[in-house]
């Protein structure tokens, strides 16, 4: 039996320890039991000892993704009810995902669904150089959470979150408040795909092509599945469509956040 698992992404300071703590204190029931995996690389938030105390949940740290697959492996499907894997924030999104998509492909885990958690300060103050960061993850994501938004207009935001409303995005967008916690928690534990994304998704390569089943065409046609378009490479290896590393802005901006409270 597969343990339905939550991959989150993000980038580091984003907020997603905070979310973790907040949906297990709230949504995970007293029989419940989550492994929260967290790459060894991750600095230490103010929610791990939370996570790490409470009573339905504890931490498992990785070191590689084929450490962590090992340690999924492992894992007990009569004790474990949900596992919420951080992806590594000091990795590029795309490989993250990349791998993550292997581990769910050795059957120990059934992806559930894909949280992205929005840094909303850090992609407002440097637009040009993190909004692809932003598109990337509400590519990939059923739940966009909106995280970070202290000393934003709410006019900024909503411009933020209806960018992607005019785009006709599927997933599902959440509020992250001050103390990094969402209103509906139990909501985002639904096992439903509502991502743009179709990697993880297992699709008749037919179904993907446009005709009817009356109207099939006599010459040949390709039944290849087309690539994620995050995923495609070209010949040298090198990804077609890229995604910014945008901790250097995270980084300037928590920078900035602090001088801004230590004037207060």
């Amino acid at each position: 039996m597969s343990i339905p698992a939550y991959f989150i992404i993000g980038s580091a300071t984003s907020g997603r320890c905070g979310v973790c703590a907040s949906i297990i204190e709230k949504a995970l029931n007293d029989d419940d039991f989550c492994g929260v995996f967290i790459s060894n690389n991750e600095e230490k938030t103010q929610f791990d000892k939370r996570i790490a105390s409470a009573q339905n949940a504890g931490f498992i740290n990785y070191s590689d993704d084929d450490d962590a697959r090992e340690k999924i492996s492992q894992l007990d499907a009569n004790r474990f009810t949900h596992v919420f894997y951080i992806a590594d924030s000091t990795k590029n999104l795309a490989d993250e995902i990349e791998e993550f998509k292997k581990t769910v492909d050795c059957g120990y885990v059934k992806l559930a669904r894909i949280w992205g958690v929005l840094d909303c300060a850090t992609i407002l103050k440097y637009p040009r150089e993190c909004m692809p960061y932003a598109d990337a993850l509400a590519h990939f994501s059923d739940c966009l959470l909106l995280s970070r938004r202290s000393n934003i207009s709410n006019k900024d935001v909503e411009d933020l979150k209806s960018r992607y409303e005019k785009l006709r995005y599927p997933m599902m967008t959440e509020y992250v408040n001050k103390k990094f916690e969402v209103s509906r928690p139990i909501e985002l534990l639904i096992d439903e795909a509502r991502r743009i994304s179709m990697l993880f998704d297992d699709i008749d390569p037919i179904d993907e092509l446009d005709f009817d089943d009356d109207d099939i065409p006599d010459e040949p046609f390709d039944l290849t599945r087309k690539p994620d378009p995050y995923m495609e490479r070209l010949a040298n290896g090198a990804r077609i469509k890229t995604i910014p590393d945008i901790s250097e802005y995270a980084r300037k901006m928590r920078a900035e956040e602090q001088s801004q409270n230590e004037k207060v």
